[in-house]
C-alpha cells in the first residue's frame, strides 16, 4: 500500500524521492511499471479511514491522428511522447478507474471499458478480483462522464444487462440530461450516434440510477467537483479525510506526456475545447495549491501521485505501489 498522507507529500523532495515518486510517469522504470500493471491494482490511504484502490483496465494503442492534439503538429506530438520516454509508434492511452472504500461502503468511480473497446483493454475484471472486490460487493458507482470507456463496464456487451446490479449508479445531472435527451442524437457527429442510442436504451430504464448536482456530497468524504468542457457535465471527485485530500480527475486531463507537458494543447475529444482548457488549468492549480494527490483515468499505471508546476507546464509524479 502506498502512503499518500499530506505530511508525507509535504516532506517529499522536488525530485519525488520520498514515497517512490519517480519524477514523471515517463521515466518510471519499465520493469516496475510492468509489475504494477500485471498485479492489476494498488491502494493507498486518504486519512485514516478511507482506502483508495486503483484498478488497471488496459491500454488503447491509438493510431496517430494529426488532429488529436489541437495546437500541435503530428511531429510535435511524437516528439512529446519521445521526450517522456514513451513510444512514438502510437499514442498509449491507459485506462484505470478508482475504488473508494469509505464508512463500510465500496464505491467505484467510473467502471472501465467492459472489454468492449480496444482489444488490449478490458482487464478490470481481473484487477477487481485480485483486489478482493466482487461485483455484488459494490454499493455505489459514481460516473465522471458518459463516454464509452467510462460506462461500458456497467453493462454486458451482448445484452446490456447490468454488471453491478446491486449498486446505486449516480450521474451528474447536467451530464445525464445531455446524453439522455432525445434531441441529442441530432447534435452529435455520426460516430457518436450508436453511443447515444445505447445510452438511451439502457440507463433511463434502470431503477438504480440517480443524479447528483454540482458540488454535492455524494458519499462520506466524496464531493462532486464540476469540471465541464471535456463533456457537458464532466465531474471530478474530491476525496478527503481530515487534512488529507485527493482529486479523482477523470478525463479533465489525459496522457500527461502530451496534455500536462503542453497545457495549451487541446484534445480533439473535448466537447468545448476552450472551456476544457480553462477548467483543466484551474483544476491543476487548485490541486497544487491545496497540496492534494491526484488520480487520472488516463495517467498510465500507477495513475496516482502528485503534481508540480514547471514554468507554463505541469509535471505528474506517480507513486510506486
Amino acid at each position: 500500500m502506498t502512503d499518500f498522507s499530506r505530511r508525507a507529500v509535504l516532506k517529499a523532495s522536488a525530485a519525488g524521492a520520498l514515497l517512490g515518486l519517480s519524477g514523471s510517469l515517463a521515466f518510471m522504470p519499465a520493469a516496475q511499471a510492468a509489475d504494477i500493471k500485471k498485479k492489476g491494482f494498488y491502494s493507498f490511504k486518504v486519512g485514516t479511514d478511507i482506502e483508495v484502490i486503483s484498478i488497471y483496465d488496459g491500454v488503447w494503442q491509438k493510431g496517430h491522428d494529426p488532429n488529436f492534439a489541437v495546437g500541435a503538429t503530428l511531429d510535435d506530438q511524437k516528439a512529446a511522447l519521445r521526450s517522456a520516454g514513451l513510444t512514438d509508434k502510437f499514442v498509449p492511452i491507459d485506462f484505470a478507474f478508482t475504488v473508494v472504500k469509505s464508512k463500510g461502503k465500496t464505491i467505484l468511480i467510473d467502471a472501465g471499458t467492459g472489454g468492449q473497446l480496444a482489444p488490449t483493454a478490458g482487464q478490470a475484471k481481473a484487477g477487481l478480483k485480485a483486489a478482493g472486490i466482487n461485483n455484488e460487493d459494490v454499493d455505489l458507482i459514481l460516473i465522471s462522464h458518459m463516454h464509452p470507456d467510462h460506462i461500458f463496464g456497467l453493462m454486458e456487451k451482448e445484452t446490456n444487462a447490468q454488471v453491478f446490479a446491486n449498486a446505486e449508479i449516480m450521474f451528474g445531472e447536467s451530464e445525464y440530461k445531455f446524453w439522455t435527451d432525445p434531441a441529442t442524437i441530432n447534435k452529435v457527429p455520426e460516430r457518436r450516434k450508436p453511443l447515444i442510442n445505447r445510452i438511451q436504451a439502457t440507463f433511463p430504464t434502470w431503477k438504480n440510477v440517480t443524479l447528483f448536482k454540482d458540488n454535492a456530497t455524494v458519499a462520506d468524504g466524496i464531493v462532486a467537483h464540476p469540471t465541464p468542457g471535456h463533456s457537458p457535465g464532466h465531474t471530478a471527485f474530491h476525496v478527503s479525510s481530515g487534512n488529507d485530500q485527493t482529486m479523482i480527475i477523470g478525463d479533465a486531463v489525459i496522457v500527461p506526456a502530451l496534455f500536462l507537458a503542453n497545457i495549451d494543447w487541446q484534445l480533439v475529444f473535448d466537447a468545448d475545447k476552450d472551456l476544457a482548457t480553462k477548467t483543466r488549468k484551474a483544476l491543476l492549480d487548485r490541486i497544487i495549491a491545496d497540496e492534494m494527490t491526484v488520480a487520472g483515468y488516463h495517467f498510465g499505471f500507477p495513475n496516482s501521485g502528485t503534481l508540480a508546476k514547471d514554468g507554463k507546464s505541469y509535471v505528474f509524479n506517480p507513486a510506486t505501489a
